[in-house]
């Protein structure tokens, strides 16, 4: 299968959306593609660089370069992420940040990394831009500017990169699953023609509501691409979310006469999870952990707010959080979430705190039971699945649960997660 977008002759916003889905090549080209589209509209400093990494909450890594990277420029990156503290590695990568400058998110609270970076630059740049592109699986990959001056990232480009960025991130879930797409492959569930009409069909795909979303989204989009429509940028970007209906991205398909199709591909995160979140839920939560707005969750995933706000608030419900920011600390990249460590007990899998994270003299005053309930918890688990787990009534799961909170004195789990965790952690 061959999947391409072709790109105008004049760089613009669209145009990079249409290189980072054009699936061909290996990293290092796919990446120098988006950044031909990118560089014009970043419009400063040095010729910008990409790389693509993975991270997790623990282990950070680099992939490739672009293609065509000079090798100073691409020993300086290695180089300065090898020397980067891991505080500097959460700010860069785990907070969830699109767009911003060092001067903005590092060098304030590290001034030591300050010093590093004009060390490695010789005082010949002042400034470093980073655009981060999370695929919303571990992987993703960023786009770095040298600057002259000290800077900030302008209003325009906090508006319109997290919405570039949903579509990178889509590209890389995509990239992964590249190399054996063909039309018979059971992730693509449409085949359009580009005026909308539905050639094929399958799975979801073939409900009816399903077949008229996915036309009208198909024009909007063709719309999007044609000189007139990219002149009205917000417009444009708003008329291509980054996935349809929260589940599709929509590539074109050249066939062997060189006709344009275009392919419904499921492309949605896959977050499994053992405390009784929907992946829907589990998806929205993880985004929230990001620190996206609701408005940007939407975007991403091609959800409405208001499905977006309603998925947020059964999270809460089903975790005991009494508000969006404990659900934020919780899924945080670099939040006591992403610190649990799943073990087998007993035939039982369960997501537990690593003993480094826990005041172990909290633990004293409960029972067995009450410890094993606290860790699932910990983890999230609701108190249905609790009784489930432990062949109790639900009923019998609640008086145990707020009698570890009287013994613990707290009011909530989320107060339970920090109660839990070691002065200074």
């Amino acid at each position: 299968m061959r999947v391409i977008r072709t790109s105008p002759n004049q760089a613009d916003w669209i145009s990079i959306i249409e290189a980072g889905y054009n699936l061909e090549g290996n990293d290092s080209q796919w990446l120098r593609r988006v950044l031909d589209q990118a560089a014009p509209l970043l419009g400063r400093g040095t010729n910008p660089l990409g790389w693509t990494f993975h991270c997790t909450p623990t282990t950070f890594n680099l992939g490739s370069f672009s293609e065509g990277t000079p090798k100073a420029l691409t020993y300086l990156a290695r180089m300065s992420h090898t020397l980067a503290t891991e505080k500097s590695l959460d700010l860069t990568y785990r907070t969830g940040t699109v767009i911003a400058t060092a001067s903005e998110l590092v060098f304030p609270r590290l001034p030591d990394m300050h010093k590093m970076f004009k060390n490695l630059l010789k005082s010949r740049m002042r400034d470093l831009l980073v655009i981060n592109c999370q695929s919303g699986v571990g992987s993703g990959a960023s786009i770095g500017v040298l600057l002259k001056e000290t800077s900030k990232a302008t209003d325009q480009e906090k508006r319109r990169w997290p919405q570039i960025a949903a579509h990178l991130g889509a590209a890389m879930r995509l990239r992964s699953i590249a190399a054996a797409l063909s039309l018979e492959n059971s992730t693509i569930e449409a085949v359009l023609e580009s005026d909308g009409d539905v050639y094929d069909a399958r799975g979801p795909a073939k409900d009816r509501d399903a077949r008229a979303t996915l036309r009208a989204i198909v024009r909007r989009i063709e719309h999007s691409r044609t000189r007139e429509g990219r002149e009205n940028v917000d417009e444009a970007l708003a008329n291509w979310e980054g996935l349809v209906s929260g589940r599709w991205s929509l590539v074109d398909y050249f066939d062997s006469d060189q006709r344009r199709f275009i392919v419904a591909i499921k492309n949605d995160p896959a977050y499994p999870d053992p405390r009784g979140l929907t992946p829907r839920e589990r998806q929205v939560a993880e985004y929230v952990g990001l620190g996206r707005s609701s408005k940007e969750i939407a975007y991403t995933l091609g959800l409405s707010e208001s499905a977006i706000t309603n998925c947020t608030a059964r999270v809460q419900d089903k975790l005991g959080m009494a508000s969006r920011t404990e659900l934020v600390s919780f899924f945080a990249p670099n939040g006591f979430r992403r610190k649990l460590a799943e073990k087998s007990i007993s035939d039982e899998r369960f997501l537990i705190a690593s003993s480094s994270l826990i005041n172990t003299k909290d633990f004293e005053n409960l029972s067995e039971a009450e410890r094993e309930i606290t860790v699932l918890m910990i983890a999230g688990s609701t108190n249905a699945d609790i009784a489930e787990k432990r062949g109790v009534s639900e009923y019998t799961i609640a008086n145990q649960v707020q009698s570890i909170f009287r013994k613990l004195c707290v009011r909530s789990r989320g107060e339970l997660v920090v109660k839990l965790q070691k002065p200074g952690k």
